[in-house]
């Protein structure tokens, strides 16, 4: 065995040298250097191997159904009829509606209020998405898997359960699969397919939560003010799918090495009509068990002399490595050690004008996604380079296992290439498979880059 190897056998005597020497995140912002140990691309030889591990033991399942292999358990965090709930909403909206905010109605959809306001395409029914075509090709593990890599690197979706269970490949293994088995369960292939159109009109209308500027890490700023937030506005099935639409959003805004949001709890003008038990214990087990590693800080902001009370309720709920990421700050100074003023908006203390105001749909916003044989072609395209990409996964694996430093080495390189192209031929598919959003429609993202000068108030 090559020398490489045997400094790798000999440090594998525990998992524990992965991940060592991580900066907690208040440090990260204090030397204003991002941490990257971990991340793709900046993975130590231990940390290498322990990957090609969990590749190992993906590939052994590959071609198995999904339902067969073995994973910790599929949680819900609220045990809800989403069936039922729903039709107890379409009853309520059909007999006894009632306004929400600025003209969106309760149980009204995207969708819906566009038909009002007079949006729609120029298609037959004037439908602004094409009805939903399931884009796995079986039921088999492989196939789930590439269903949630979509855009991203694979590695990078690989790497955040193993950082997520301390580099055990075991536990991390069983994590991802339960991860892939809830989103079979919760059909979040088909929540991206129609994206916003979809979505409670009153929480788009509203900006419960939407992502402007960037930390001084450079992570994404994500503004959540719990004050515009109501339980009775909307349903919980339509809340959780809010919820779920907004992570994957959010994963497109992120590209290595920044892998995670800067989220802000803004409390301000928060009183107990704003809790919602139901939402939070939702958000909390995402985060956890279905989104590990893409919290990189949370700043609670400006909560009332109270809060310090429900905090001793919800800290026990959190996973104890995204309590760590929670901070708390009462004043614009708390913030700005987190945020550059020119980012900080100004009704928070900085000097960013912005204000949020929801994009509608364009009618013809989602042309390509009618377009059948284009959405063929590229999804041969994406098919081919993902199969040169398991082989070349393959190849690593097996020089790994050998103990050959070259064919590794080589295999490597091969890899990260074809990394590159899959995620390249990814992105030209999702035009075909994906609803425009919010974040495209304002130009903030375009074809992988975010530019958050697009929608920059003066």
């Amino acid at each position: 065995m090559s020398g490489l190897f045997k400094a790798i056998s000999r440090q594998r005597s525990t998992v524990d040298m992965a991940g060592v020497g991580r900066e907690a995140i208040t440090t990260q912002f204090t030397k204003g250097r991002l941490d990257t140990s971990g991340a793709y691309k900046h993975l130590s030889p231990v940390e290498e191997n322990l990957l090609a591990d969990f590749w190992e033991k993906l590939l052994a399942d590959f071609d198995k159904p999904l339902k067969e292999v073995a994973s910790d358990p599929v949680v819900k965090p609220i045990e809800c009829d989403d069936a039922a709930e729903m039709s107890k909403a379409k009853e309520i909206g059909e007999s006894a509606p009632f306004e929400v905010f600025e003209g969106c109605m309760f149980n009204q959809t995207v969708e819906d209020k566009c038909r009002e306001l007079g949006i729609e395409s120029e298609q037959a029914d004037g439908a602004l998405v094409p009805k939903y075509e399931k884009q796995m090709k079986d039921d088999t593990l492989g196939s789930a898997m590439w269903s949630v890599v979509r855009e991203d690197h694979p590695d990078v979706l690989m790497l955040r359960f193993l950082r997520a269970r301390k580099w055990d490949v075991e536990k991390a293994y069983r994590m991802a699969i339960a991860a892939l088995k809830w989103r079979m369960q919760e059909n979040v292939e088909e929540i991206i397919w129609y994206g916003d159109i979809y979505n409670d009109a009153s929480l788009m209308w509203k900006g419960v939560s939407y992502a402007h500027g960037k930390d001084k890490l450079g992570q994404p700023i994500i503004w959540s003010g719990s004050c515009l937030h109501h339980q009775k506005d909307q349903s919980y099935p339509q809340l959780k799918r809010y919820l779920i639409w907004m992570m994957e959003t959010l994963r497109q805004l992120l590209t290595p090495p920044i892998e995670r949001v800067c989220l802000i709890m803004d409390l301000t003008d928060h009183s107990n009509a704003n809790m919602d038990w139901p939402f939070v214990k939702t958000f909390l087990k995402f985060l956890e068990a279905y989104y590990p590693e893409c919290l990189g800080i949370c700043i609670v902001y400006n909560g009332p002399w109270w809060f310090s009370g429900v905090w001793k309720l919800i800290s026990p709920l959190l996973d104890p490595v995204v309590a760590s990421k929670v901070q708390f700050a009462q004043k614009p100074e708390g913030l700005l050690k987190f945020i550059d003023e020119k980012q900080l908006l100004q009704s928070r203390g900085g000097k960013n004008a912005y204000k949020f105001s929801y994009a509608k749909p364009d009618p013809e916003e989602n042309k390509l996604m009618f377009d059948a044989e284009g959405r063929a072609t590229a999804s041969k395209k994406l098919d081919d380079l993902q199969a040169q990409f398991i082989q070349a996964t393959i190849d690593w694996t097996d020089a790994k296992e050998a103990g050959d430093d070259d064919k590794f080495a080589e295999a490597l390189s091969r890899r990260m290439e074809l990394s590159d192209q899959v995620k390249a031929a990814a992105q030209e598919k999702d035009k075909y498979t994906r609803a425009r959003h919010f974040y495209t429609r304002t130009g903030i993202l375009s074809d992988s880059v975010v530019d958050w000068s697009k929608l920059q108030c003066p």
